[in-house]
């Protein structure tokens, strides 16, 4: 379920094939498997609700999510990162087109609680890296690109990645539009835009 969404022309077009990394899902506030990383690790799909299972689902949030033209808030962080990479790279009429060339997964893998960010302890600094390694080598992107300051800071790069990697604050965050001292004055999109515009958007027709 919380294996990375990958779009279906994610490293086919000759276009950049850039893996975007949120922060964490979400679990509705009665759920109690995830509040604990040793539950959270020792568990499985059957120790989970139907309805949990819908809410750590990658692949079906980011496909209904685009079908409803990230009109949720809390799919606003794809929203904006989409757009922005379509504004500074293949400028397709329709920015949602973005998602079939990108693939995306959140970086921890113990939900945290909805509307709130998860509080990380080191099970999950863990296993997160560890299944970072395992999804790069099995993706082979062009770029990564981490889409939370909190991810990125537990983010420990391994040998095997040797492709550009960047980060920015999360998209749904009051920095992505706001200039921040710490970003070299800039806001959170222009870090993005300013990478997106350095790569090759331009080896196939449109």
């Amino acid at each position: 379920m919380m294996r990375p969404y990958v779009g279906r022309y994610f490293g086919k077009t000759g276009r950049p094939a850039l893996l975007l990394i949120g922060e964490s899902h979400y679990l509705p506030k009665r759920s109690k498997q995830h509040v604990l990383p040793e539950r959270w690790y020792s568990g499985n799909f059957s120790t989970l609700t139907s309805k949990e299972r819908d809410w750590i689902s990658t692949s079906d949030i980011m496909n209904w999510a685009r079908s409803e033209r990230f009109s949720d808030k809390g799919h606003w962080i794809w929203k904006n990162a989409l757009w922005e990479i379509n504004a500074n790279g293949p400028r397709y009429k329709d920015y949602t087109r973005v998602a079939d060339d990108i693939a995306s997964y959140n970086f921890f893998l113990r939900p945290g609680i909805k509307g709130e960010s998860l509080v990380v302890m080191s099970e999950d600094i863990e296993v997160a890296n560890e299944a970072f390694v395992i999804h790069y080598k099995k993706l082979q992107p062009s770029a990564v690109i981490f889409l939370s300051c909190l991810a990125f800071t537990h983010f420990r790069l391994p040998a095997v990645c040797t492709v550009p990697v960047i980060w920015t604050p999360h998209p749904s965050s009051k920095w992505w539009n706001r200039v921040a001292v710490k970003y070299g004055n800039r806001r959170g999109r222009d870090i993005l835009a300013h990478f997106i515009r350095t790569l090759d958007w331009h080896r196939n027709a449109l």
